[in-house]
């Protein structure tokens, strides 16, 4: 997969190109506006190291982290460390939230409340994890907070993701070889960009082994009497 060195080589050609990445999601967009954002899925580590090499070249992203995550737990005393590090670095921390766990969403607002008053972050944008059957009526807000696949956002710009371990490299040439209309709005999920595994099973295994590291261990120095 992608590494960091390619990742700070990529935000540099986009700069270089007159994109002007914001974490503004409610201002006036332009052509030559670059809406760069996040989705953490699967590390919140992953995320931190991403953010750094963000700092290193002087640019800024929008980090989305799940409350319901099955994978991490953005609450633990470490990751809360780590999110809000990341926004010490200037750089906008909100919701990813999942629909599929409520039956409503109004129960955005309850996950809204949580994260505003852990983070002391004023939610004013937030993504949508796994939008499916959402994307059908995708231009409504949250409770009156905007969401990423509006269609100023997702339609209007032009929208690219690295979902699933997608090569997006061809996807950018070409869009910085064509006449831009309202700028660019690109999905990077940290994962494909750290460095491990050839492909994205590859990589997805190499996590796997990383959270079966830490399981060990947590039980290891949580339970005296395991013994693993």
């Amino acid at each position: 997969m992608f590494n960091i060195s390619k990742y700070e080589d990529l935000m540099k050609k986009l700069v270089s190109a007159g994109l002007k990445p914001t974490t503004n999601w409610n201002e006036k967009l332009t052509s030559n506006s670059l809406l760069l954002r996040h989705d953490i899925d699967f590390s919140i580590e992953f995320a931190h190291q991403l953010a750094l090499a963000e700092s290193r070249v002087k640019i800024c992203s929008t980090f989305f982290f799940m409350l319901t995550s099955n994978i991490y737990n953005p609450l633990s005393a470490h990751n809360q460390k780590l999110i809000k590090s990341i926004a010490d670095m200037g750089h906008k921390v909100s919701l990813h939230f999942d629909p599929t766990v409520y039956e409503s969403l109004e129960y955005f607002l309850y996950e809204k409340n949580i994260f505003e008053n852990i983070f002391n972050q004023k939610i004013d944008i937030v993504s949508i994890h796994q939008p499916g059957l959402f994307l059908n009526n995708n231009d409504i807000t949250l409770s009156g907070t905007p969401q990423t696949y509006q269609d100023v956002f997702f339609k209007r710009m032009k929208y690219i993701s690295d979902s699933n371990g997608r090569d997006i490299f061809p996807q950018i040439t070409k869009y910085l070889e064509e006449p831009r209309e309202l700028g660019l709005h690109l999905l990077i999920h940290p994962i494909w960009w750290m460095g491990i595994g050839g492909n994205p099973t590859e990589t997805c295994n190499a996590l796997r082994a990383r959270i079966l590291n830490f399981n060990t261990s947590y039980f290891r120095t949580n339970c005296l009497t395991y013994t693993e």
